[in-house]
């Protein structure tokens, strides 16, 4: 039993799309909304509809978001860099769902987990 141990994750938004990977349990999950949350110019343009969808995925797949720590990257839709008011919009979102401690990453590459470690424990 982990007794105030930190629930973290790594959570890559694609379009209509999440994975998350679950670093203390070394657990993947990919799933795809089966309604859209973006639009031609925002990749989270629904936010209800995007935060249902997350907040779903967390839920079916038993994942806590109880003490958590997310790293979050927006893979698409984020050329010339993410906007004050994307970054927001990411960080409303994910603690919206329980997330604790939200980190945006804006690099369009996965993060080895040399640089997962990196984000505060």
């Amino acid at each position: 039993m982990k007794i105030f141990s930190k629930n973290k994750y790594y959570i890559r938004l694609y379009t209509n799309r999440i994975e998350i990977r679950d670093l203390v349990n070394k657990k993947s999950i990919s799933d795809k909304s089966q309604m859209d949350f973006n639009n031609l110019r925002l990749l989270i343009a629904d936010f209800d509809t995007a935060e249902k969808f997350i907040s779903s995925v967390f839920k079916k797949n038993a994942l806590s978001t109880k003490n958590s720590v997310g790293i979050i990257q927006q893979m698409e839709m984020s050329e010339g860099g993410l906007s004050q008011v994307e970054k927001r919009i990411l960080q409303e979102l994910f603690s919206g769902i329980g997330i604790r401690e939200i980190y945006v990453d804006e690099s369009l590459t996965y993060l080895t987990e040399k640089q997962l470690i990196a984000y505060k424990k």
